[in-house]
């Protein structure tokens, strides 16, 4: 059996981990909206039977000394009519009798379906929530966040292909104008010339080739190790944040589908915006739904299909089922 990803996870630091006051902050009232309202979310809330879980699988990580976990969802509508809403975290206290509310985050748990596995599990602090890194068939990886890792954390093993709920919650959207991306990590800075300097040699690269592109590559000069700036002007673009948490990207894409008051979160109304952000004969094309709170747009602008877009999200990806 493949090993189970929980006992290798690497350990967020509290920094790159994040709180939530972003995700909030998209609300009408920002974060304020949920502390004003969370007697009735907990009141009101119940249990998120969506994705993967077995119960003997979590006893098991439980026994062995991991803290319980169950999440519970706020949609605001009838029972079972929305996968929308505040989804909050609790375990049980240290007498084991009582709950204490460990998280709370806006979900969207209406994405798009992707097959994947997963290559990494970035632990957060709790221990109860992560971030996935997720390796598609064509070679892409892709960060998100799990928002139902507690009750899918026994299950994720290295190999085992997954199929994936895959969203974004918007912090901007906006015409595209002048983008530019700074890459200054150093790691990053290697990554990025071994990765066009196997592709330049070979004609392709898919993350199998990761190790042996970074053995291949050495900085001829200095200012191979500066530095990197990239102006992205138009086409699809989907990167990791430079300046966000481990699940934040930068996107640029083209709109494809349009739905308006799509859902709610505590009061506040979201568009979703279905935006393609990769569109390549080597990669396919992957289109992810945006919920844009209506808060966000400047002025009279609305997206309109066949427009481009540009701005920065968080991803959220959940697994359904195992593949």
């Amino acid at each position: 059996m493949n090993d189970l990803m929980l006992k290798t996870a690497q350990e967020l630091s509290s920094e790159k981990a994040g709180g939530h006051g972003d995700r909030w902050g998209v609300l009408t009232g920002g974060a304020d909206a949920l502390f004003d309202n969370l007697q009735m979310i907990l009141k009101k809330s119940e249990w998120f039977d969506t994705g993967i879980v077995d119960k003997a699988a979590i006893q098991a990580i439980v026994t062995d000394g991991e803290p319980y976990c169950f999440p519970l969802l706020y949609t605001g509508q009838e029972k079972g009519t929305s996968k929308t809403g505040a989804m909050s975290l609790h375990v049980l206290n240290q007498a084991g009798k009582e709950l204490e509310l460990w998280s709370a985050y806006p979900f969207f748990g209406e994405g798009v379906d992707i097959d994947g596995v997963v290559v990494q599990l970035l632990l957060h602090p709790n221990h109860v929530e992560a971030t996935l890194e997720i390796g598609l068939e064509n070679g892409v990886l892709i960060k998100a966040f799990d928002p139902l890792f507690c009750q899918s954390r026994a299950l994720y093993r290295s190999g085992q292909p997954y199929r994936f709920s895959l969203s974004a919650l918007a912090y901007s959207m906006n015409p595209p104008g002048h983008i530019e991306k700074i890459i200054d990590d150093p790691d990053a800075i290697r990554r990025y010339h071994a990765t066009r300097a196997w592709a330049e040699k070979y004609g392709q690269y898919v993350k199998e080739d990761k190790d042996a592109a970074l053995a291949a590559w050495q900085p001829q000069t200095p200012e191979d190790l500066e530095p990197i700036r990239l102006d992205i002007g138009g086409g699809t673009v989907l990167l990791p944040s430079s300046n966000g948490f481990s699940d934040d990207a930068l996107y640029l894409g083209e709109v494809v589908r349009i739905t308006a008051d799509a859902a709610r979160v505590l009061d506040t109304s979201f568009w979703r915006v279905d935006v393609v952000v990769i569109r390549s004969e080597e990669l396919g094309t992957l289109t992810i739904p945006i919920y844009v709170s209506d808060n966000l747009f400047e002025g009279d602008w609305r997206p309109s299909v066949g427009e481009h877009v540009t701005g920065n999200v968080w991803m959220q990806a959940y697994a359904k089922a195992r593949r």
